[in-house]
C-alpha cells in the first residue's frame, strides 16, 4: 500500500515520517542493511522495504531496530501507531467509496421503462383520429405473458428440489435400516473404508474452531495454546533421550514453532533457538510434559533452521536436533 500524501483531507504521510526517522537512526549508528539483518530477525530485503517506505514494519521489527541502533523506541512506535491507524482509515474509506449503490439504479429503472413505453406514439396522424389508440391497445397486456415462463420455471425448480430432498430422505432411512442404526452404519463404513475414518478424524483435529490470534512476529514469545496455534501443529523435528521425547512443533497458520517434551520427570527441560539467536525454554514443574513459548519463522528463517534440545539434569545429559547442534 502506498500512502497518499495529499488525499483524505491532506493527512500527513506517517509512513514516510517513520521511514525517514529510521533512516536517520541507521545512519547515526553507521549500520548497513546487512548489519541490521545480522543484529535482528529480519532480512536485508525486509529492512530495505521498511526504511524506503514500501512497507510498514511490525512492532517487533521497530523494537529490534531500536535495540540494534541504540536509539529509543518510543518515538518510532508512536509514528508506527499513527501510520497504521491512518492507513486503516484510508483503506476503509476507499472500500466504502467503491461499494455499489443499487438504490439510484432501482429508482431509474421504472422511469426508463415508462419512457420507452410512451416512445412509440406517432408524431403525425395520416388516418382516422382513433387509429393510434387502436394500435397501442394490444401492447398493454404484453407484460403478463412474460411472467408465465418465469412462474413455470420456478415451479420446475421447486419440483426438482423436492425430488432431491425426498431421495436424500429415502437414502438416509435405507442406510439406518441396513446398517442396524446409526452406530451399526458407522461401524460398517469403518470396516469397509479402512483408513477413511482416521483421515476424517485427523482433518477434524487439524481444523481450528476459530482462527489463530497471532501470526509470525506477533506470535513471538506467546503461548501456542493461548493463541490457538496448536490446532494445526505438526512435528518437524523429533529426537529421544533416555525415553524423553523431544519435539519441535510447527503451526503453518501461525507461522511459528515451539518446543515440547513428553515422558519426562520434574526438572527435565526443553530449549529452542532460532538462527537469529532468540531462544525459549521450559522446565517440567508437574506431571511429565511441558512446552515452550513460540518463536516466529519466515522464508529466511524456516522451521528446519530452529534447533531444539532436551536436557535431563539428574543425568547431566542433553540431546539436540539436528544432531551435533550446539546446545542453546
Amino acid at each position: 500500500m502506498v500512502v497518499d500524501k495529499g488525499g483524505d483531507g491532506g493527512s500527513p504521510p506517517f509512513r514516510d515520517q517513520l521511514a525517514e526517522a529510521m533512516r536517520g537512526m541507521k545512519e547515526e549508528a553507521r549500520l548497513s542493511y546487512g548489519k541490521l539483518a545480522e543484529k535482528t530477525h529480519y532480512s536485508r530485503s525486509s529492512w530495505e522495504r521498511f526504511l524506503n517506505g514500501k512497507q510498514l514494519p511490525t512492532t517487533v521489527a521497530v523494537e529490534e531496530f531500536a535495540a540494534a541502533t541504540g536509539a529509543g523506541a518510543d518515538v518510532l512506535l508512536a509514528l508506527l501507531a499513527k501510520a497504521t491507524a491512518y492507513e486503516e482509515l484510508r483503506a476503509a474509506r476507499q472500500q466504502q467509496a467503491a461499494a455499489p449503490h443499487p438504490a439510484p439504479e432501482a429508482a431509474a429503472r421504472p422511469a426508463s421503462t415508462h419512457t420507452s413505453a410512451q416512445a412509440p406514439v406517432p408524431a403525425t396522424a395520416t388516418g382516422p383520429a382513433d387509429a393510434p389508440a387502436t394500435a397501442h391497445a394490444p401492447q398493454a397486456p404484453s407484460a403478463a405473458p412474460a411472467r408465465r415462463p418465469r412462474l413455470r420455471e420456478w415451479r420446475g425448480h421447486a419440483r426438482t428440489a423436492a425430488l432431491v430432498v425426498a431421495g436424500a430422505l429415502v437414502g438416509s432411512i435405507a442406510t439406518v435400516v441396513i446398517g442396524g442404526g446409526p452406530g451399526g452404519g458407522a461401524a460398517a463404513d469403518s470396516s469397509r473404508a479402512g483408513a477413511q475414518p482416521s483421515g476424517s478424524a485427523a482433518g477434524a483435529r487439524a481444523s481450528s474452531p476459530r482462527p489463530p490470534a497471532c501470526s509470525a512476529d506477533t506470535c513471538l514469545r506467546r503461548e501456542p495454546q493461548a493463541m490457538d496455534c496448536q490446532w494445526d501443529g505438526t512435528t518437524v523435528r523429533e529426537t529421544w533421550l533416555r525415553g524423553l521425547k523431544i519435539q519441535l512443533r510447527y503451526s503453518a497458520a501461525c507461522r511459528a514453532v515451539w518446543g515440547r517434551i513428553e515422558n519426562g520427570t520434574v526438572g527435565d527441560s526443553v530449549t529452542i533457538k532460532d538462527k537469529g539467536g532468540r531462544e525459549e525454554s521450559a522446565t517440567i514443574r508437574v506431571d511429565n510434559d511441558t512446552y515452550t513459548r513460540m518463536l516466529a519463522v519466515s522464508a529466511d528463517a524456516p522451521p528446519d533452521s530452529v534447533i531444539i534440545c532436551g536436557q535431563i539434569p539428574r543425568y547431566q545429559e542433553s540431546e539436540c536436533s539436528p544432531l551435533g547442534a550446539v546446545l542453546p
